[in-house]
């Protein structure tokens, strides 16, 4: 007899979109790192990703041979809906963790009898608590899919089927070439982005809340001085944000009621302890909201060191859910790209912010003599649910003593 060596059994495994956080609805794909018939190994990265809450990563659970990319750059993808197929090998990976196509068919009842289509059928039906969770997520029908599995189980691979063949007769979805906005003299519907549609919750909910707003210039001149012998010596890009934030820390000691939050039940203010400055960045992808953490411990250096890394991740649009979460307080620098005074609108649940106008030359009369002075516009909004115009004038000219006179 002639024996021959068994071959490696190959499956295909279909991975699904995980829960990335908590509210997370869908992801808008960005990129892939890799494509059909490449091999890749385990926890490689494939794909890279955006919810409204920040950057993802796809990496794969398996080695194996990627077979088939489902979802486009552009394209939106819902959680629990199928990335990508991998051939992966089935003796290395168990049928416990693959989902390795069955031999048997579906087994069919002599008598089957007629069934109401209730919650009652819908448990009844034969399958995992993953198969049926993923489909009562999706509004998915279980008596409707078919069932490959012994004794009329419906398997994951028998709900994708489903999921694909409803995709298939609907509208296919835009491709990066028809998605990208052309110069055109007609009107055209484009897509909201995953950020626009963050901003649109956050600015729904931020501008149901009554602001208070106050204006106030800022004499630069020893600031100025002082950055500009620190940079000097410094490997790290010092601008003036490090001192703006330091100043809101160390300002933030005596009015601790401007980095609080207003609790659900309106009868109970949080004071927080940390010192978490979120600052508005214009990025690439368009608005993000990133924080340093802790400045309260930090020094200007440090701060500086944090807002690099940040602006150097928000550059590639690769800002983290962590990095943009538990902001306390914020502040806009809209001076960096122009403007003078703005009506800075809350970043809801934070109840203070600060926008940072360009700073340029005036003339000031100072001790009987006309001076050329440097000064910063600056404009802060505070939530007079809880704030008062007193509070918000006195934290204001606290941070204004310290920028004016530096130590």
């Amino acid at each position: 007899k002639v024996f021959q060596k068994k071959l490696p059994a190959p499956a295909i495994e279909t991975f699904l979109i995980p829960q990335p956080g908590e509210g997370i609805a869908e992801v808008e794909i960005l990129k892939w790192l890799a494509s059909p018939s490449d091999k890749v190994s385990e926890y490689q990265i494939l794909c890279e990703a955006r919810s409204d809450k920040g950057f993802i990563e796809y990496k794969s659970p398996y080695e194996g041979v990627i077979t088939e990319i489902l979802k486009q750059p552009e394209q939106m993808a819902e959680i629990g809906e199928a990335l990508y197929k991998i051939e992966i090998d089935d003796q290395k990976y168990p049928p416990k963790q693959s989902h390795k196509k069955p031999t048997e068919k579906k087994t069919e009842p002599e008598n089957p009898q007629p069934q109401k289509k209730s919650l009652d059928t819908y448990e009844k039906v034969l399958t995992t608590p993953a198969v049926r969770h993923i489909a009562k997520s999706k509004g998915i029908d279980l008596s409707k899919v078919k069932a490959t599995g012994k004794g009329g189980r419906v398997l994951k691979e028998d709900l994708i089927a489903y999921m694909e063949q409803g995709s298939a007769q609907a509208a296919p979805h835009p491709t990066p070439q028809t998605a990208q906005v052309q110069p055109t003299q007609e009107d055209q519907v484009i897509k909201v982005s995953s950020i626009q549609k963050a901003m649109i919750k956050s600015m729904t909910e931020s501008l149901s809340i009554p602001h208070l707003t106050l204006m106030e210039d800022i004499f630069m001149d020893n600031l100025i001085e002082l950055r500009n012998s620190l940079k000097k010596d410094s490997d790290v890009k010092i601008t003036y944000l490090p001192f703006f934030m330091k100043a809101v820390s160390v300002a933030l000691r005596n009015y601790p009621i401007m980095n609080s939050v207003l609790l659900d039940n309106k009868s109970e203010i949080l004071l927080k302890s940390s010192h978490n400055i979120s600052f508005a960045m214009d990025s690439p992808i368009g608005l993000l909201v990133p924080n340093v953490k802790n400045c309260q411990n930090l020094s200007i250096y440090e701060i500086a060191k944090e807002l690099e890394r940040l602006q150097s991740l928000g550059n590639q649009g690769k800002i983290s859910e962590e990095d943009l979460s538990e902001g306390t307080i914020s502040l806009s620098n809209i001076g960096s790209i122009g403007g003078t005074y703005a009506r800075p609108v809350l970043y809801s649940p934070q109840v203070f912010i600060g926008a940072l106008g360009a700073t340029r030359p005036r003339l000031e009369k100072l001790n009987g003599e006309i001076l050329e002075r440097q000064v910063l516009t600056t404009s802060w909004s505070a939530d007079h649910r809880i704030i008062d115009g007193a509070t918000t004038a006195r934290f204001v000219q606290r941070w204004k003593e310290l920028i004016e006179n530096p130590t």
